[in-house]
């Protein structure tokens, strides 16, 4: 191996390593779920217990075909009226199918009679995933056009060029890159 391979080699190694750190900016961040006991406030609501094992048991209810449930939440009530029984309250939100997230309202020992879910910031969904691209190229010192397209496979960007060459024949190129 000739001493230009093996510098161009370590080069490449370098390039690759700096790209692919410069890419983790764009990871999604995970949010932060870690156990927290019920809080009672003064005025009588509890902020939830979180629990971050997720549970074994399926949704209480049927989750519809697309949708993918993203946190579940349980509730018993103890209706002010005396002698009513506890009510328990099973609720699921869910990223749908159409962009958006619902939330799902059950209870096993009463009847949902209202159910409403009112966003008041609208969750972050990640964009949505565009991995082709085309367009037109042109040499401004020759004065020749062609056309590309490229295309995102995890890391890599594959592309292909058609150009003309001086003689007016056309030529292809094929390129590979790194995204970061």
């Amino acid at each position: 191996m000739t001493r230009e391979t093996a510098l161009s080699l370590i080069l490449a190694g370098v390039v690759g390593v700096f790209g692919y750190r410069l890419g983790l900016g764009d990871a999604p961040v995970i949010e932060r779920v870690e156990y927290r006991p019920a809080v009672i406030q003064d005025d009588g609501s509890v902020i939830a217990e979180r629990d971050p094992t997720p549970p074994d048991a399926p949704a209480p209810h049927r989750i519809p075909r697309g949708n993918v449930e993203v946190r579940r939440v349980e509730v018993e009530v103890q209706p002010d009226a005396p002698g009513c029984p506890v009510c328990r309250v099973d609720l699921s939100l869910v990223r749908d199918d159409e962009g958006g997230q619902r939330v799902i309202a059950s209870s096993p020992n009463g009847s949902i009679l209202r159910a409403l879910d009112v966003p008041i910031l609208p969750g972050l969904l990640p964009p949505p995933v565009r991995p082709w691209a085309a367009g037109l190229s042109y040499d401004p010192f020759g004065g020749r056009g062609g056309v590309w397209i490229e295309r995102d496979v995890s890391r890599f960007r594959l592309g292909a060029d058609v150009q003309q060459d001086e003689r007016g024949a056309l030529r292809a190129l094929v390129r590979v890159g790194w995204r970061f």
